[in-house]
């Protein structure tokens, strides 16, 4: 008789009902009398509840009005309270009664039902398996009115100074609040802990109301250091493959890859990354070699074998998990290949240096990608056009409320009114600015501390001017420590703005250092999240603008303003050196900056057409080809037949692109005159034909060409013991300060006070006296391959 129900060292005997307590509770019952000795010793252990369950009963009556409706259910089952599963106490407990105006109303007896299951039955689901209870006042006959009413404005009053709305607080909080003291069965939110939480999430359909209260109150737990972290999206069913992935691959080798997976040293988001790939894996081992399904059983020859299939897998071969087939069946791109093999290879460098297994073969020789393909992962920042950046940062500096297509209440949509933004316009502003002018990953301005902006006035080394600059600090990213980088004025304006209306927020906890901040960009009591800015924002800003949400290198994205930003700065007037850009990006290393940071095309087309690559290397004359000479063969008998117009004569050396004295002829043989006789007939006579011939030219010649006075002097001095095509030197002929201008190959006109320019204005030949009238010889004398002249 004394043994306590539900007690695991309870015979069996004293789980049942004795016979005389059954006499004792039928009699009871057919007497109708309204109350039973609750001394009586026959009904002692099915009172004892009401004595010692603690409930908080507003009156007596109320107290035995569950009491007698207890004792009648359990005379009428014929099986004792404390035998009951969940299902007979809710249906004990009945559904509500309706009050006036049809509304569901809980009286003393269900309420006082579902308190006793809930204390002495040990369920704690049982409000929600006895649909549509009132939970306040199930809340209050369990903790007390007083003890209610603390929890809801211990939760209610934070989420209110983090400027959550009062219909969030009605309609997600309140019930959430409630649910978790009623299944926590516990009085006060200081004893709530994070299992308690996950027990309401787990009975609760994601997405609800009641699931999103739920994560409100992990936030002020949070911040009330009463748990260590808040629960997100992700906590219940947490990141990574689905059961059913799991599955697809051998156990053997599941086992070593999840033993991998908590100790591996890379982020959390590559780990997740690496892990499906090694999975895959584990697949192809199961269908190609099912000996070598462990990897201390891989040997060279499986893991090469498993290279060249990799090179030649199309997608969806042994992913088994990608439920997205669109590109299935198509080959893998070099990145995807690389990707494979990458994880493979960290998977087996990792085994192999935690000496879980011994080395059979070099992961990082054999396990790599070839040449051919790693070299077609090229650098593709996909920066956006500067048009469209142009109308980008003008929507955004001119963003205001009508822009954001956010959702407002449905009474605001119905009346036409001002949508109400979820953020404020200030911290979408703020938002914009940083997106637009620092160049930030997206973690990076998404974990912004709340003092990430200072001023600092320093003086221009050039102008010694004093200047404001604005310096923002930026968080630890994956690659480097925290560290502070100089960004337009315009930014701290923003961030000043939104720091001056930002209502009080609890501290974060930040991803990469487990640290708690005070976020920038925080709201409501929680952070922005991750695709805010791809989802929400930039679909804003690009109606705002009028561009479209994509271009011919994809969509537009945060990250893609990273790598617009870098290029510009590159690419500007006075550029950022790349170790400098280096260091405004945050990156490691230096190959990092040339991945993001592409000279723009027009920048290179210009610099190469400043440049003169061709121009400088190549140069036209007009050429002169006597037909008639070759046609009757006087060509092939010495005749000249080919004449390189010099300006103020003729060159009849067939080979004059090789002629060291191109531009300083010195009256050789084979210069004719153009104002000589047969000069003169040369420009009316038939049969000859025009051309451009290009030439070669030397540094010397491409300076003389350049008007360079003493490159032409020190070209003449060099060439004066140098023999012509008809053997004297300049020196034998006389003519050392001899220059003949090649004006098809100069630009413009000689400079005036050259030889050449005052020969010109003369109009006689420079190097030439004005007594001659032929192109005799200087010396008198004519070799004897050179032609004559009439």
């Amino acid at each position: 008789m004394n043994d306590v129900p539900g007690d695991p060292a309870a015979s069996a005997e004293a789980v049942e009902m004795t016979v005389p307590e059954w006499m004792a509770l039928a009699a009871w019952v057919a007497s109708r009398a309204p109350d039973p000795a609750e001394d009586a010793p026959d009904l002692r252990r099915l009172v004892a509840p009401f004595t010692a369950s603690g409930l908080h009963w507003p009156t007596d009556a109320d107290r035995i009005a569950a009491r007698n409706a207890l004792l009648r259910e359990v005379c009428r089952r014929r099986s004792p309270w404390w035998a009951w599963d969940e299902t007979t106490w809710a249906e004990a407990a009945g559904p509500p009664s309706v009050g006036p105006g049809h509304a569901s109303v809980d009286g003393p007896r269900r309420l006082g039902m579902l308190a006793l299951g809930r204390r002495v039955g040990g369920y704690p689901r049982l409000h929600i398996t006895s649909n549509k209870t009132r939970l306040r006042p199930l809340a209050d006959l369990l903790h007390g009115a007083d003890a209610t009413g603390e929890a809801l404005d211990t939760i209610c009053g934070h989420l209110r100074t983090w400027a959550v709305s009062e219909h969030e607080i009605d309609v997600e909080v309140v019930n959430a609040v409630l649910d978790v003291m009623i299944h926590a069965d516990v009085d006060r939110v200081q004893h709530v802990t994070t299992e308690h939480l996950l027990a309401v999430l787990a009975t609760t359909k994601p997405g609800t109301s009641r699931s999103k209260g739920v994560t409100k109150i992990s936030r002020v737990l949070t911040h009330l250091r009463v748990i260590d972290r808040p629960i997100t999206n992700n906590t219940l069913t947490g990141r990574g493959p689905r059961p059913q992935t799991l599955a697809s691959v051998p156990p053997e080798w599941l086992a070593w890859a999840q033993r991998w997976r908590p100790l591996a040293r890379q982020e959390p988001s590559s780990v997740r990354g690496l892990f499906s790939v090694i999975l895959i894996a584990g697949r192809w081992a199961a269908e190609k070699h099912p000996e070598a399904v462990s990897p201390e059983s891989w040997t060279r020859d499986i893991a090469a074998e498993y290279v060249a299939d990799t090179l030649l897998a199309k997608i969806g071969d042994w992913a088994w998990h990608n439920n997205n087939k669109t590109h299935f069946g198509k080959p893998l791109t070099a990145v995807g290949r690389m990707q494979r093999l990458d994880g493979l290879r960290v998977f087996f460098t990792d085994l192999i240096e935690w000496e879980w297994i011994a080395p059979k073969f070099d992961p990082a020789r054999v396990l790599t990608a070839p040449l051919h393909v790693r070299s077609q992962r090229a650098a593709n920042p996909r920066i956006i056009d500067d048009a469209a950046w142009a109308k980008l940062m003008a929507a955004g500096l001119t963003l205001n409320p009508e822009d954001l297509d956010e959702h407002g209440t449905p009474s605001a949509k119905a009346k036409g009114g001002p949508r109400r933004l979820y953020y404020p316009i200030e911290m979408v502003r703020a938002i914009v600015g940083v997106w637009l002018f620092a160049g930030l990953r997206v973690d990076e301005l998404r974990r912004l501390h709340l003092d990430c902006v200072t001023w600092d006035t320093i003086h221009d080394k050039d102008t010694d001017q004093p200047f404001t600059a604005c310096l923002l600090h930026v968080p630890a990213n994956k690659t480097s420590p925290p560290f502070t980088k100089p960004v337009d004025p315009v930014v701290g304006q923003l961030i000043e703005a939104w720091q001056q209306v930002r209502p009080p927020q609890p501290d974060l906890e930040d991803r990469k250092t487990g640290q708690f901040h005070q976020y920038l960009f925080s709201y409501r009591g929680q952070g922005i999240g991750s695709d805010y800015i791809n989802g929400r924002l930039l679909p804003a800003l690009c109606r705002k603008a009028g561009i479209p949400e994509s271009d011919s290198r994809g969509a537009l994205t945060s990250h893609r303003a990273r790598a617009t930003i870098a290029t510009q700065l590159l690419n500007a007037r006075d550029p950022l050196s790349l170790d400098d850009l280096r260091q405004w990006l945050g990156h490691k290393h230096p190959e990092s900056t040339r991945y993001y940071a592409q000279i723009l095309q027009r920048t290179l087309t210009a610099a190469y057409q400043k440049a003169e690559y061709f121009t400088r290397n190549v140069r036209t004359i007009q050429v002169l080809i006597d037909r008639d000479s070759i046609l009757t063969g006087a060509a092939a008998g010495g005749e000249p037949w080919k004449y390189y117009d010099l300006g103020d004569g003729w060159c009849t050396y067939d080979f004059f692109a090789k002629c060291p004295h191109r531009l300083a002829c010195a009256r050789c043989p084979f210069y004719l005159p153009k104002d000589s006789h047969k000069g003169q007939l040369l420009a009316i006579r038939d049969g000859i034909e025009q051309m451009l011939e290009q030439l070669e030219l030397t540094d010397d010649e491409r300076f003389a060409l350049q008007g360079d006075r003493d490159a032409v002097a020190a070209l003449v001095d060099q060439l004066t013991d140098t023999p012509t095509p008809a053997g004297p030197t300049p020196r034998d002929l006389g003519r050392t300060t001899s220059f003949i201008p090649l004006t098809q190959l100069t630009v413009g006109v000689p400079t005036t006070g050259t030889p050449q320019a005052e020969a010109a204005e003369e109009n006689v030949p420079p190097g030439r006296p004005e007594s001659a009238t032929d192109d005799r010889h200087p010396s008198g004398s004519r070799p004897a391959s050179a032609p004559g002249t009439d």
